[in-house]
This record gives structure tokens, sequence and C-alpha cells, in this order.
């Protein structure tokens, strides 16, 4: 168990010596957690709503297309009603990609769909593709890993052994400055 401890105040005292350079390596890992909350968000409710959701029919009252997106997807709100008439959700999001503006005929718009809770927010189609999502969002999580296990690897050029149980006080620790040697008052 020393060795494991050993080797995290060693970590710690890495991150410790790089100063502000944390800020880059903090950015970096908050971006690609950021970057991988979004897919594992969507991929694991739209698993829960396949697996083990409630299959029912979404009655769409507005859309919107979304302008930042590829493509034509269209974001569209509605009323989610189960097929045993059990649970009602009054608004429910359902994203999807529609040629034209599903509600332009006038007509109430009424579509096959599973969520996965009763008190969902989101709405996805019968055998709607989850997987990609998943692996998408497992694969920036191994990425924000690897900039973690970068940002906190001291190396073996700074490596110096620390007494066993003790860690040498900030003041003891070699000084690096472009002037050279460490000036005394």
């Amino acid at each position: 168990m020393s060795s494991v401890r050993r080797a995290l105040v060693r970590r710690v005292d890495h991150v410790w010596d790089l100063g502000w350079l944390n800020l880059i390596g903090l950015a970096a890992v908050a971006f690609f957690l950021l970057c991988a909350s979004f897919p594992l968000r969507d991929g694991i409710d739209n698993l829960r709503a396949e697996k083990s959701g409630i299959g029912g029919t979404l009655t769409l009252t507005r859309c919107a297309l979304d302008e930042w997106a590829k493509g034509d997807p269209w974001w569209c709100h509605g009323t989610f009603v189960s097929a045993d008439d059990a649970v009602r959700i009054i608004d429910v999001r359902y994203g999807f990609s529609f040629g034209d503006d599903p509600l332009a005929a006038g007509e109430p718009v009424t579509l096959d769909v599973r969520v996965a809770e009763p008190g969902s927010a989101e709405a996805w189609p019968p055998g709607d593709e989850w997987q990609p999502s998943l692996i998408t969002g497992v694969f920036v999580l191994v990425l924000a890993g690897i900039v973690l296990a970068w940002w906190t690897n001291p190396g073996e050029e700074g490596a110096v052994s620390a007494p066993a149980g003790r860690r040498r006080p900030r003041s003891a620790r070699r000084v690096r400055r472009w002037g050279g040697r460490r000036r005394r008052r």
C-alpha cells in the first residue's frame, strides 16, 4: 500500500509544481468530460427507453427547425400518452429529421414513441440506435482519462524518492528559476 501512496504523493507534487500550467490540464480534462456528457446522457436515456421504457403515442403540438445541426433535424414538443392510458406527460421533446415541418398540414401528428420513465422529458422512436451515442461517449470519456493521466504523470526525469511516510516540505524542493540559483536575502 505504501508504493501506491508514494505514487499518488509524487503525482500530487508534480501537479503542485506545475503552477499556472495546471489551468491547461484542467481545461483539457473539463473539455473532454463536457464533450462526453452529451452523447452519454442521450445514449443512456435512449437505452433505458428501449429496454425498460414505456411505449405509447406522442401528439405533436409545436415544432422548430434546429438551425445549428447538420441535416434537417426538427425539435418537436407534444403530449405523450402510454399505450394503456396509465401515463400522461404534457411536454415531451422529440428530435427527428423530418423533410419538412411536420405540422405544416394543420392536422395533429401522432407518432409511436417510447419514454424511459413516467417523468421523462424526451421521447425516442422505437428501435432507435442508442449504440453510437454510448460508444462515442465512452470513447471521449477514455480520452479524458488519457489527458488526466498525461497531466498528472511526473515522468522519470523529476523522480525524487521521498522518505517513506513523510512528504518533503515545500521549502526543501528544488527550485527551478530562469536565473539559475535562488538568491538569499
